[in-house]
C-alpha cells in the first residue's frame, strides 16, 4: 500500500485530535476526583489525613447511627425538607399554571418579579427575612403595634426557616413546570370542554397529569436544594440550636473548642452526597418512560388559556400579596438596613439615614478585597469554566472517543456534590496534594472549587446545544481533510456561540452569589462577598452585610440585564 502526503497529514490530524480528547478527559476526571478522593480517604481515618500516624477505622461510619446528636440532626433535616419541598411545590406549580395557562393580568411583570429569588443569594434572603420577620424585624414590629398581638410567628424555628428557604426554592419549581404548563396539546382541552368539563377539572385531570415529568424533576431538585442549603439554616437556625446536616458539617469542621472533627465531617459529607445521588438515580428511573407524556404533535394548534372568570382579580391580588411579603419585603428590608444605622418602625427614617456602610465598603480592606476578588473570580471563572465545559461537551457529543460515556458521567457528577462538600474536598486536597499547596489561602483555590462546583451547570446548557448542530458539518469537514480540532473550533463552536454565551453569563451569576464552596477555603486575602457576608453576620455586623448584599444584588441584576436585553440570553421561557 502506498501512502500519500495527504494520507500522512490526515493521520497526524486524527492523532492530534485523539491526544486532545485524552487530555480533556483525563483533566476532567482528575478535577472531579480532587474534590472526592481526599474526603473519601478521610472517611476511614481516625485522625486528619495529613497526620502521619493516622490509622484505618470504621468508627466514623458507626457514629452516623450511634451518635444521638447526629441521629437528631437526620430527623430535623427530614422535617425541614418536608416543609420546604411541600410549600415550594405547591407555590411553584400554582405560579407555573397561573403564568403559563391562565388569563391572569400583568403576567409578564409578575413573571419577572417571581423569578427574582432565583438570582438572589440564599444569604440575602435569610438576612432579609430576619430584618423583616425576626423578633425585632420591621414587619413584625409593625404588625404588633397595629394589632397588639405578640408572637404571631416564630422565624427562629425549624418550620420558620423552612418557609423562608421555600421562598428561595419556589422559582426552581416554577422554572421547571412553566414550560410543561404552556406546551400542551389544546386538543385535549377542547375534547374535555365538549364533554362539559370545567376549567378546574381540566386542570386536575389533564394538565397536571401531563406535567408529571416536570413535576418529578422539580420535586427531586427541591429535595436536593433542601439537603444542601447552608446559609439560611446557619443564619436562622444555629443561634437557637437547630442543626441540619449542612450546619453540623460546618460546625464540626470549624471545631468545637478549636478541634475539628474531620472524621465525622467526612462521614456526614458522604452521607449527604449519597442521599443526593440516590435522588438523582430515582429521578432517572421515574423518567425512563417520560415519552408517555408527550403532548405536542404535528397537528397541535394554538393553546387556549384557561379563564379564571370571577376569580381573576382575587387570584391576582393573592399573587401580589405574596410578591410583596415574600420578595419585596425581604429585598426592601436589606436595602433599608444598608442606608441606616438602625432599622425600626419607631425610628423616623430621616433620623437614622447614613452612608457609612457603603463608605466602609470602599475604605476597609477586607470589604474592598471581597468585592475585587468576587469580580475577578466571576469573570475569570466564567471564562475558564466556559472553555472547560465546551471542551468536555465536544468530546462527549462530537467525537468517537472510547471513554466519552465515562466523561459524560463525570461531567454530570457535580450535580450530586453539594457546594459545601466541594469546598471541603478541595480543602482536604490542598493539604494532601503537593501541587495544590501553593494555591492554598489564595483566590485561585476558590477558582478551582468553582470550576468543579459549576461544571455540570454549564454542561447542561452547552451539551444539548451541540446535539442540535447536525453532524453533516463534521462529515463535510472530514471529507476535505480537516481534523477534529479544526472542525470543532472553526465550525461547531461558532455555530454554538449563543449557548456558550449563555453558559458564560450563567457561570458569572452563579459565582457572584456563591458562598457554600468558599466557606472552608476562605483566608485573609482571599475573601469573597458571599463568605464575607456570612462571617460578618455571625459577628453581628448587619450594616456592612446589608451593604454587601445590595452590591451583590445590583451586580447580579446588571449581569442579567445586559445578558437578556443586550445579548439576548434567555434564562427561562
Amino acid at each position: 500500500m502506498v501512502y500519500t502526503t495527504t494520507d500522512d497529514q490526515q493521520i497526524v490530524k486524527q492523532s492530534s485530535g485523539r491526544l486532545i480528547q485524552t487530555v480533556i478527559t483525563v483533566g476532567c476526571i482528575l478535577l472531579i476526583s480532587v474534590a472526592l478522593v481526599p474526603a473519601l480517604i478521610q472517611l476511614f481515618l481516625d485522625k486528619p489525613l495529613y497526620y502521619p500516624d493516622a490509622q484505618f477505622t470504621l468508627s466514623n461510619l458507626t457514629r452516623l447511627f450511634q451518635d444521638p446528636e447526629v441521629t437528631a440532626t437526620f430527623g430535623a433535616t427530614a422535617w425541614f425538607c418536608a416543609v420546604l419541598v411541600g410549600l415550594s411545590m405547591v407555590l411553584g406549580v400554582a405560579f407555573a399554571i397561573l403564568l403559563g395557562r391562565t388569563d391572569l393580568p400583568m403576567k409578564e411583570t409578575l413573571n419577572s418579579i417571581l423569578f427574582w429569588p432565583l438570582f438572589l443569594s440564599p444569604q440575602v434572603i435569610g438576612f432579609g427575612a430576619i430584618l423583616a420577620y425576626g423578633p425585632s424585624g420591621l414587619i413584625t414590629l409593625w404588625f404588633e403595634s397595629l394589632t397588639g398581638v405578640r408572637g404571631a410567628w416564630n422565624l427562629y424555628s425549624l418550620s420558620g426557616m423552612a418557609i423562608i428557604s421555600a421562598i428561595a426554592a419556589t422559582p426552581i419549581t416554577t422554572l421547571y413546570c412553566i414550560v410543561a404548563a404552556r406546551q400542551q396539546d389544546p386538543n385535549h382541552d377542547a375534547a374535555a370542554r365538549v364533554a362539559g368539563a370545567s376549567p378546574l377539572r381540566i386542570l386536575c385531570r389533564i394538565s397536571l397529569p401531563l406535567m408529571r415529568p416536570a413535576l418529578i424533576f422539580a420535586f427531586i431538585m427541591n429535595v436536593v436544594h433542601a439537603l444542601e442549603t447552608l446559609a439560611i439554616p446557619l443564619i436562622i437556625g444555629s443561634p437557637v440550636g437547630i442543626k441540619l446536616l449542612t450546619t453540623m458539617i460546618y460546625e464540626k469542621s470549624m471545631g468545637a473548642g478549636g478541634i475539628p472533627d474531620y472524621g465525622l465531617v467526612a462521614a456526614l459529607a458522604f452521607s449527604l452526597m449519597m442521599l443526593v445521588g440516590a435522588l438523582f438515580g430515582l429521578q432517572r428511573v421515574m423518567l425512563r418512560r417520560s415519552y408517555r407524556f408527550i403532548s405536542i404533535g404535528t397537528r397541535t394548534g394554538a393553546m387556549r388559556v384557561l379563564k379564571l372568570g370571577k376569580w381573576k382579580w382575587p387570584v391576582f391580588a393573592l399573587v401580589v400579596i405574596y410578591i410583596v411579603l415574600a420578595v419585596l419585603a425581604l429585598v426592601g428590608a436589606v436595602a433599608l438596613r444598608s442606608v441606616t444605622f438602625v432599622l425600626s418602625p419607631f425610628a423616623p427614617l430621616m433620623d437614622v439615614l447614613t452612608w457609612q456602610n457603603y463608605y466602609d465598603l470602599l475604605s476597609i480592606d477586607v470589604y474592598r478585597r471581597s468585592i475585587v476578588n468576587t469580580i475577578m473570580l466571576s469573570v475569570i471563572g466564567a471564562a475558564t469554566g466556559t472553555i472547560l465545559v465546551a471542551a468536555v461537551a465536544l468530546v462527549v457529543q462530537r467525537s468517537n472517543y472510547p471513554l466519552r460515556r465515562l466523561l459524560d458521567a463525570f461531567a454530570q457528577l457535580p450535580r450530586v456534590i453539594p457546594g459545601l462538600i466541594v469546598g471541603l474536598g478541595v480543602f482536604y486536597a490542598s493539604v494532601y496534594i503537593p501541587f495544590l499547596a501553593p494555591l492554598r489561602n489564595t483566590i485561585w483555590i476558590l477558582l478551582f472549587a468553582y470550576l468543579i462546583r459549576f461544571l455540570s451547570s454549564g454542561y447542561g446548557i452547552v451539551s444539548p446545544a451541540l446535539i442540535q448542530v447536525t453532524t453533516d458539518f463534521d462529515r463535510a469537514a472530514k471529507s476535505i481533510g480537516a481534523g477534529w480540532t479544526t472542525t470543532m473550533t472553526r465550525i461547531v463552536l461558532p455555530l454554538s456561540k449563543h449557548a456558550l454565551l449563555s453558559c458564560f453569563v450563567l457561570l458569572m451569576v452563579l459565582i457572584t452569589k456563591e458562598y457554600s464552596s468558599a466557606v472552608f477555603l476562605m483566608a485573609a486575602g482571599s475573601e469573597v462577598i458571599g463568605s464575607t457576608m456570612l462571617s460578618l453576620w455571625l459577628q453581628g455586623q448587619t450594616g456592612p452585610v446589608a451593604a454587601l448584599a445590595v452590591l451583590q444584588i445590583l451586580a447580579t441584576g446588571l449581569m442579567i440585564l445586559i445578558a437578556t436585553r443586550v445579548l439576548g440570553v434567555k434564562f427561562h421561557d
